[in-house]
């Protein structure tokens, strides 16, 4: 059995109010949280990785998570995903529109 020492006071009073002292009840709605958080995460990182292979727009992405333009540039940044990709034929094709 582990032991579970609480000094906040404002989590400790959760536990006495929400959870009715039942540090098992408390601990097991701490691991589903962490479990919707990570479940959300993966959400957000398929869209991203689908922006990124070129499967959605950035428009698409902002519409299924939800979240505004600016948002989702945050999130395309946490991921280290490039919002543009500049390769090769890329810069070939700009350079070659100056000639």
């Amino acid at each position: 059995m582990t032991i579970l020492q609480i000094e906040n006071p404002y989590i400790a009073t959760v536990l006495e109010t929400r959870f009715h002292n039942d540090k098992t009840r408390l601990i097991k709605a701490i691991a589903d949280l962490f479990k919707t958080k990570s479940k959300i995460e993966t959400q957000e990182y398929n869209l991203l990785k689908a922006y990124d292979n070129g499967e959605l727009s950035i428009g698409q992405v902002t519409k299924y998570l939800g979240i505004s333009k600016s948002e989702t540039m945050e999130l395309l940044e946490k991921y280290d995903i490039p919002f543009i990709k500049v390769d090769n034929e890329y810069l070939e094709s700009e350079f070659n529109a100056f000639n």
